[in-house]
């Protein structure tokens, strides 16, 4: 990972307020928090509940800090893994191996086990849900490694109120459902994420979902593959924040990192229903990516003071935004820096006049998107936004992005106190 900490002399705290490059984040349970973001559509607050310490030092073994874990982001207790409302605080300390341990930045093998008949992998990603009101706090390098975390409505059982602060998700690490050596699978891919939130989806319909999460902020976290590269050909990864469906979700000053396809929202073209997807991602830095930030069908998507950077290899030339059938973007004051191929790709093949058919609005980008660098723009651009943004949020120049948040985002905050103890 890069860089060194930027200590910004007029944030000084970070607490009810999302504000740039915080020396120290202050959590107080039950506090509410301010995201500029769809989030505050939800009124959000941290949780009010127990704090829970996920630390080396109560937990020996990597099995040991894992069960811990994930029992707590589960169910608000260390003593047990069942999904539940319970509210808590989560202060994760360091690593944890979602693995437990089977799977290393130098030990990838346990994927890489295939059956020698049928060829279909032996092993499963490793993947744990997260229960409603839940705070998640990464404190002295805290990192959730060689797996990832779902955020998942269930019929009968929501997801909501839950935030996630100053956290590295390193290297999710799966493998491919088949082996790709074998050449009638040669075009499978992994299904691998390193967070995802999704829900249930609607079968009368097939269009729409039964079950939505709602009320979400992801801020000051990281998403890299770590030490291994597959940008060209995805066997061991897939999304790194996938958003199949989501209310007032907020995502801020996170940094994302080699990785190919960042973020999926909207897994088809039959989810067209913008009410089922309202994101804000602002304040991000994407560098060394190649698409998906984001791909999306139908949502509500504004897309304010982000930096995209080195996007894009000789091999998949990728694109920054990639908007869908239904889709309706708001990009303001992005900055974009080198890409290997075009800032937007879209695929839409709605006629003009459907509902579906993608809008975009654009103002006060570096450069402005244009017929020149995006593909798939022509038509599709208006002059007025085509969603009212419900919340508040403060505008800053786009050539100002490419220093500010390079230095602000990602998990870089070293001095936190949880309900008034430092960590």
């Amino acid at each position: 990972m890069r860089k060194t900490i930027f200590m910004c002399a007029c944030a000084l705290v970070f607490s009810a307020v999302c504000c740039a490059a915080p020396a120290k984040l202050t959590v107080k349970g039950g506090a509410s928090v301010t995201t500029n973001g769809w989030a505050d559509q939800g009124k959000m607050a941290y949780a009010s509940g127990n704090v829970i310490v996920i630390d080396d030092e109560s937990y020996k073994t990597p099995a040991e800090k894992r069960i811990a874990f994930t029992n707590a982001i589960a169910s608000g207790s260390v003593n047990s893994g069942e999904l539940g409302d319970t509210a808590a605080i989560i202060v994760l300390s360091g690593t944890v191996n979602l693995s437990d341990g089977k799977v290393s930045d130098t030990d990838h093998s346990y994927f890489d086990e295939f059956d020698p008949e049928t060829h279909m992998r032996l092993h499963k990603d490793f993947m744990y849900d997260v229960g409603s009101n839940k705070t998640i706090i990464g404190v002295k390098n805290a990192r959730v490694a060689y797996g990832g975390l779902r955020i998942k409505a269930f019929a009968g059982q929501e997801k909501k109120n839950i935030i996630i602060q100053n956290v590295s998700f390193w290297d999710a690490h799966g493998s491919t459902e088949y082996d790709t050596s074998v050449p009638e699978y040669a075009s499978k891919k992994a299904s691998a994420d390193q967070l995802v939130i999704e829900g249930v989806e609607d079968k009368s319909t097939k269009a729409n979902y039964l079950s939505i999460p709602e009320n979400i902020w992801i801020d000051h976290c990281s998403f890299s593959d770590g030490v291994c590269v597959d940008l060209d050909r995805n066997y061991n990864h897939d999304g790194a924040l996938d958003i199949k469906c989501a209310k007032n979700v907020t995502i801020s000053y996170c940094e994302f990192t080699n990785h190919d396809k960042v973020t999926l929202s909207g897994s088809s073209d039959k989810f067209t229903d913008p009410s089922e997807r309202e994101v804000t991602f602002h304040h991000n830095y994407y560098h060394g990516c190649v698409q998906r930030m984001p791909r999306t069908r139908g949502g509500y998507f504004h897309m304010y003071n982000n930096v995209y950077e080195d996007i894009g290899t000789k091999n998949n030339s990728g694109a920054s935004f990639g908007p869908g059938k239904g889709a309706q973007f708001i990009v303001e004051n992005n900055f974009f820096g080198a890409h290997k191929g075009a800032i937007l790709s879209a695929n839409d093949n709605s006629a003009s006049d459907e509902p579906s058919f993608y809008k975009i609005y654009s103002s006060g980008n570096t450069p402005e998107l244009s017929a020149e660098n995006s593909k798939g723009l022509d038509g599709h651009q208006v002059s007025e936004k085509p969603w009212s943004i419900p919340y508040r949020y403060k505008l800053l120049p786009s050539q100002k992005m490419r220093v500010q948040v390079v230095k602000e985002a990602g998990a870089t905050i070293q001095k936190i106190v949880v309900n008034g103890v430092k960590y």
